[in-house]
């Protein structure tokens, strides 16, 4: 979208007008977005039946380091090499058995990305890792009834102490508790804030975390049955993508500002791209949930631009478990997965879109003992679903022509996760 394009949006919303005019018809996201730091923060989770391996994936042959950090200090540390393949697996208990804790991964360069997989005896969660701290984060998707269990991790891996505020808005309005105010999250350390045990029987919950002093990078932690879920709190922005598998699913949008947020959402489907789906409003500091998906039973996307910044997940829980993932403000031609295909058992298949005019021709590698490439070709304003290529792999990476939005889905026989690739955008 251009900026004249937006700032029209913007200027029809200021005039009270109902329905908003549709965005440039199949247009790319923004490209602006640079390549992620040489640092990322990894949650982590070992003990108690889980097991988390920390992938990275790279584009070239690099050496780096993964730290386990826990109460100020380093709990382990190890080096890493991606080799030829360009990707590399790190079991955490080779490095430190630390229960719920963080990790820090020196990346081998600037085009490199990892990921988080925790896998316990019937689940399985996986989600890139995150790279750039920001003031005001937004995570929602997280509930509290029917036993599911809600955590927020805060994550400091910085030299200082960091202060957060939580506010937390559910179907009961704001929330009071006092333990959501002025959170210290002391340097190198993680802080998890029980949500269920907090706020108990909450339908849906819209976190808003705020930090006052230092720096923090936060992610959630879902469970539902047997099976559980993470992903990243994210900063807010105006325009998002989400790939959405096979079956459907939620798109929770949320808001931190204190006035309501008009949206509108374009959807990819069957019958191609329907503009102006469905439009509606986010409530101030709170969320509005789009069912998409489920009525033909193929592979959708959803574009979602509003008037202020939001944050845009994708949720699903249902018999064959509950994932969670954030959408992404960039379409781009190159992606990296770590850690896509390394789930034990299990089964994984790519969801792209092309939301521009124009086809998109991409190459699919898998990184790993027996590596392989497929060429997939996308048409302009479509999604593609597709499973991955036979043998386990420690990554997958896209290349190729075009603006593409890329999801991995793992399943297995009592669990599933989603995962939101990292795009690789040329400066």
């Amino acid at each position: 979208m251009t900026k004249a394009i937006f700032a029209l949006v913007v200027a029809v919303f200021a005039a009270v007008v109902v329905i908003m005019p549709a965005p440039a018809a199949q247009q790319a996201g923004p490209t602006a977005a640079v390549n992620p730091p040489s640092v990322s923060v990894c949650p982590v989770d070992e003990g108690s039946g889980r097991n988390t391996t920390v992938a990275v994936a790279a584009t070239v042959d690099g050496v780096g380091q993964f730290t386990a950090f826990a109460g100020g200090a380093s709990a382990g540390s190890a080096p890493f090499e991606t080799g030829a393949s360009g990707a590399v697996a790190i079991p955490l208990l080779d490095v430190a058995p630390t229960g719920v804790a963080a990790g820090l991964v020196e990346l081998p360069g600037g085009e490199a990305a990892s990921a988080s997989l925790v896998v316990g005896t019937e689940s399985v969660a996986f989600e890139s890792c995150l790279t750039t701290p920001a003031q005001q984060t937004l995570l929602a998707g997280g509930s509290t009834t029917s036993g599911q269990e809600f955590d927020v991790q805060l994550m400091n891996p910085y030299s200082g102490e960091a202060l957060v505020d939580l506010t937390v808005v559910s179907e009961s309005g704001i929330e009071s508790a006092t333990q959501l105010r002025a959170i210290a999250v002391p340097s190198r350390s993680s802080v998890v804030i029980d949500m269920d045990e907090l706020l108990p029987g909450r339908e849906s919950l819209s976190v808003t975390i705020e930090t006052s002093i230092g720096s923090v990078m936060a992610a959630g932690r879902l469970t539902s049955g047997t099976d559980s879920a993470l992903w990243s709190a994210v900063a807010p922005a105006p325009d998002w993508f989400v790939p959405i598998p096979a079956g459907g699913g939620q798109v929770v949008i949320s808001s931190g500002v204190a006035t309501d947020v008009q949206y509108q959402v374009d959807l990819y489907g069957g019958d191609g791209l329907v503009e102006a789906f469905q439009a509606g409003v986010v409530p101030a500091r709170g969320l509005s949930v789009v069912d998409v998906g489920a009525g033909d039973g193929g592979a959708s996307a959803i574009r979602v631009v509003s008037t202020q910044s939001v944050a845009v997940f994708l949720r699903n829980v249902g018999e064959g478990g509950v994932a969670l993932t954030t959408g992404s403000t960039v379409a781009a031609a190159r992606w990296l997965h770590p850690g896509a295909g390394l789930a034990p058992g299990g089964t994984g298949r790519m969801v792209l879109l092309n939301p521009g005019l124009d086809e998109a021709t991409v190459t699919v590698s898998s990184a790993g003992e027996a590596p392989a490439e497929q060429d997939i070709v996308v048409p302009a304003g479509t999604v593609v679903e597709f499973p991955a290529m036979e043998g386990a792999a420690d990554a997958y990476t896209l290349s190729g022509q075009g603006a593409l939005v890329s999801l991995w889905v793992t399943t297995t026989g009592t669990a599933s996760a989603y995962s939101t690739g990292v795009p690789l955008v040329d400066e």
